[in-house]
């Protein structure tokens, strides 16, 4: 028991630690980084990320560890955003047959903290937890809304917009910004074949009082071309996206 006690406080310090990298830019920590930042040797350090990441609490991609699914489902989860973001998106996926998201940025990536799945999406990146790319998804396109033309060039200054991306995904930032700007005039961004071939994607953003834009609902169906209802489930994701930010206030 003493020894599970002990290496509780350090596993939940790894924790914060890994969660407050994913907002650095300059990308989040590896095990020696996580080891000297909380006074731990690399072998220690190594076998509680270990057991972090078999648990779910958190995620490995390469050297970089980030928030996983258990634990976003947790975050999801908690007081009446929880409860009522669950209760929007799971209207989303009866009502239209689609996968539906409550999305963050996380740097040039989108990271989705709340998932809802239709029954067709059987495969791990529908998951919660899944980042895919700013550039290329709906999700993306609607936590851009509030970046200026410079921002949107930073953020993604070193993406080559290759290597990811369906048929009609933007290939330049300048294209990137004219989808951004043509969809924010709308509310509501509106991708098709742009993350995958023949997939429908609609997110808007979730603003706070202030107006910031703080995270984005977005809905992923397939079939695009055959959706005779794409009017009224771009009415329902943003009206899903206005009753997240009335908890906001």
């Amino acid at each position: 028991m003493d020894v599970v006690m002990g290496a509780l406080p350090r596993g939940l310090a790894l924790v914060e630690r890994v969660v407050r990298g994913e907002l650095d830019p300059r990308g989040g920590p590896g095990v020696v980084r996580l080891a000297e930042e909380n006074g731990l040797d690399k072998g220690q350090t190594s076998r509680l990320l270990r057991d972090l990441v078999d648990s779910g609490v958190l995620a490995r991609g390469g050297h970089e560890f980030r928030a996983g699914a258990e634990l976003l489902a947790v975050a999801a989860e908690s007081g009446p955003w929880g409860v009522r973001s669950r209760a929007l998106l799971r209207e989303l996926v009866v009502r239209f047959g689609a996968c539906a998201y409550v999305d963050v940025l996380c740097g040039p990536m989108v990271l989705s903290v709340r998932a809802e799945l239709a029954a067709w999406a059987e495969f791990a990146w529908a998951r919660a937890g899944r980042l895919t790319p700013v550039w290329c998804t709906g999700a993306g396109r609607a936590l851009l809304f509030g970046h200026s033309p410079e921002e949107v060039a930073e953020l993604l200054g070193g993406e080559d917009f290759i290597g990811a991306g369906g048929p009609y995904a933007p290939r330049s930032v300048d294209d990137l910004l004219a989808r951004v700007s043509a969809d924010a005039a709308h509310g509501v961004a509106v991708c098709e074949s742009e993350y995958d071939e023949d997939v429908l994607e609609v997110a808007a953003p979730v603003r706070d009082p202030r107006g910031t834009i703080v995270a984005a609902v977005s809905v992923v169906v397939p079939h695009a071309a055959a959706r005779d209802d794409r009017d009224e489930l771009v009415a329902a994701v943003g009206d899903a996206a206005a009753q997240l930010a009335s908890l906001l206030g």
